[in-house]
This record gives structure tokens, sequence and C-alpha cells, in this order.
């Protein structure tokens, strides 16, 4: 990936959700301010030269992914050009891993990745501590992908380059699905004092329990870095004060090697399938009066699993840009 490559999206409406206000979307690679090492992200223009939209969407992108524009984000600026007239400020970061940086015929150029622990021996799939869908730290630091998240907030944040934000969206699908209703768990979640903040994690794999004796991402047993000083009762007054739309399609039914599924032994104590686990998850909620009012179920009866389609999805649209 190049820098200050811009990729044109066609001629859609420009973000922010303020009536009038029209341009051409593109989104460019830039790169978070402020971190130990470069991380990438994709937006319509610079978070640091600000904007004046009402509402921002942080979409995080699948396991594949982590390199070039996550396609999730134009996917997801069509529907909402189409079906409100106006987008929000889209962002798309990018968490990289040393497989995703060799598919792309990547050097190590400095940038943070993620997930270098990932080996056959783990039935591929990384240690807490290094996986970037649970807030594990980029490989030799200790800058975690939820710290990146944190930093992004923090430049949406300043009132005098975004005057009119009321609300930010942090969504995603699959894997962003994972890290998005985990970020929602442990996440500082802080924008500034007159901006909500909602998540919207789609589809993930598995879920989050709050069970102290079973490992991270399933349970809080042996966190990451970033949320290891949380206990049990922080987490479930994160996710008892904080709105998630949940979301699976009801034909996301199918098993590795046909899709990504987690089928360690934890993960398949979740359900069979992403639908099944999705729907007992509802069920464990339900659980917890206090989270289960910031929670809402959404199914997506035509879908399987199509990250493509979920973006697209009215249902979403109206979430995030409402």
């Amino acid at each position: 990936m190049k820098k200050s490559v811009v990729y044109c999206l066609a001629a859609w409406a420009v973000v922010g959700l303020v009536s009038g206000a029209r341009a051409e979307t593109v989104f460019a690679d830039f790169t978070v301010p402020g971190l130990v090492r470069p991380v990438h992200y994709f937006a319509p223009h610079a978070v640091a030269q600000g904007d004046v939209c009402q509402t921002a969407v942080i979409i995080v992108h699948g396991w594949g992914d982590g390199v070039e524009l996550p396609a999730e984000a134009p996917s997801f600026v069509a529907a909402a050009e189409r079906l409100t007239g106006a987008v929000p400020y889209v962002v798309a970061p990018v968490f990289p891993t040393k497989q995703t940086m060799a598919k792309f015929k990547l050097t190590d150029d400095g940038r943070a990745r993620w997930c270098d622990s990932m080996s056959k021996a783990t039935g591929d799939w990384c240690s807490p501590t290094d996986d970037w869908r649970g807030g594990g730290d980029a490989v030799g630091t200790q800058m975690s992908s939820f710290d990146v998240i944190d930093r992004l907030f923090a430049v949406l944040g300043d009132k005098a380059k975004y005057p009119n934000l009321r609300r930010v969206v942090l969504t995603g699908f699959s894997a962003g699905g994972q890290f998005s209703g985990r970020y929602a768990a442990v996440g500082k979640g802080v924008v500034n004092a007159d901006v909500r903040i909602d998540y919207a994690p789609m589809a993930p794999s598995t879920w989050l329990r709050l069970d102290e004796d079973v490992s991270w991402l399933y349970g809080l047993k042996d966190r990451p870095r970033y949320a290891a000083g949380l206990t049990r009762a922080d987490i479930l007054k994160n996710l008892a004060s904080r709105r998630q739309w949940n979301a699976c399609g009801k034909k996301d039914l199918l098993k590795r090697p046909y899709t990504s599924l987690d089928a360690t032994p934890m993960a398949c104590a979740q359900g069979d399938n992403r639908y099944d686990r999705f729907l007992n998850f509802r069920a464990y909620v339900k659980g917890f009066p206090d989270w289960g009012r910031q929670s809402s179920f959404h199914t997506f009866e035509a879908l399987g699993h199509e990250y493509k389609r979920a973006f697209a999805d009215p249902a979403l649209v109206a979430f995030c840009c409402n």
C-alpha cells in the first residue's frame, strides 16, 4: 500500500450529515497521529483536518483485510448516500498481520502489526497478547489496537475541529464484529462530554461472555494488557451504559473451511455456527437486565456471512445515520 494513494469511489455525497453539504467522496490513506508506530486508516480526509459532520462512523475490517481500503467502507458510504441522501464522516483503520502484509507483498516498513503469535499450533489463531481483535498489543510495543481507537476518539473530540459532532458509531463485521463488541466492554469509550458513542458488532465468530474462568476472547481470564486492570464489575458497568446494536445473518450457518468460523472448544461451546451463537448470546444477555436494556438484536433475514451486503443493509444505515 502506497501512502497518499487516493481511492475514488464514484461521485457519492460528501461525508457529514449536514443539509446541503455535497461533494465527491474519496478515500485516502493516512496515519493515525500521536502513536508510537504508524497505523494506517482510510478516510475522505485526515481526522486532524476536522469536519462539520454530526455523526462519524469508524468501520473495522474483517480477518483477511488489514492493508488496503476495507471494502466495508465504500459499501456503507454508497448505501448511506442512496438511503439518506448524505453520509457520515467514515474512518476505516487497518490492523495488518504478518500474513496480510505478505499477501500484499509489503516489506516491514515500521508500521504496527499484530498476530505474530498465530501458528498452526494455535489453530491459526493469535494469543490474546497480540490479537488485534481483542485489544492485543502491536508486536514489540505496548500499543493496543484499542489504543488506536482511543486516539481516533481523542482527535474527534476536538470541538474546534468537530464543532457539530454529536455521535460516533464503532462497527465491524466478522473479526471487526469481535473487535467492536470487545471494545464496547473494555474500551475507554470517550470522545467528549457532548458526543455519544454507540456500537454495532455484526456476525462475530464468537461473543464475549463474563465468565472469569474462561480465557479471553471468550471470557475474562488472561485479558491483554489494555484491559487487564478492569474488574468484572467494571466491564459489566461499561456494557450496561453503552448502546449496542448486535446483528447477524439468519443464513450465516457455514463452518470452516467455508468461512473463518472459530472452531476451538471454547468457541464451539457458544454454538455450531455464527447465527446459532448470535441467538445464544441474545439469550445470555437477557440474564443481565442493565446490559440487556442497552442491547438490541437484529437479524438480517436474507444474509449469510456477507459483509458488503450487511454494510449496505437499511437497518444498519438507519442505526448509524439516524
